[in-house]
């Protein structure tokens, strides 16, 4: 082997080992965004393969981070395509699917909050970003996170309380 096709195979390894320390909390992050599993664990999964396709002469500066907004992103794209063949689903199947009742409190809370509040939340409360770490990989100012995540907080208490 080469020296180039030696490094090339050595950053895989050291990817697939990153990759696997941030695979649990990002799976977390994304089932809290309001992913099923399986579609988070698809999404980590493009997220991986990404990372391997990436250049490595641009550092990442927060992995977790990157695997969360790439996989997030990933989630979304495939969340919009299966709403816009969700007619043609239902329509080959004889009932509408139901939502499952037996979900936490938190969850559905979660789940009622905008996509930006999700991120920002699971960003900084999941995964353990920095209000300033979270800003620079969402491209918003730390001014919206602080405030993002203290409207987040209220209409998430404001629900529960409202659901007891």
């Amino acid at each position: 082997m080469t020296a180039i096709a030696l490094e090339a195979a050595a950053d895989r390894v050291r990817w697939e080992s990153v990759y696997r320390g941030a695979f649990l909390r990002v799976y977390r992050g994304l089932v809290a965004l309001g992913a099923r599993a399986d579609e988070a664990e698809d999404a980590l999964h493009d997220a991986f393969v990404k990372g391997l396709e990436r250049s490595t002469s641009t550092p990442i500066s927060s992995v977790d981070g990157w695997i969360f907004v790439v996989a997030s992103r990933s989630w979304r794209r495939r969340r919009i395509r299966d709403r816009l063949l969700l007619p043609w689903t239902l329509m080959a199947k004889e009932e509408a699917p139901t939502l499952d009742e037996a979900q936490p409190d938190v969850f559905v809370a979660l789940r009622a909050l905008t996509l930006r509040q999700r991120q920002v939340l699971v960003l900084r409360f999941v995964i353990g970003m920095s209000q300033e770490e979270t800003a620079e990989l969402l491209d918003i100012a730390r001014g919206t996170v602080a405030a993002t995540t203290h409207q987040a907080i209220a209409a998430m208490r404001l629900r529960m309380e409202v659901r007891r």
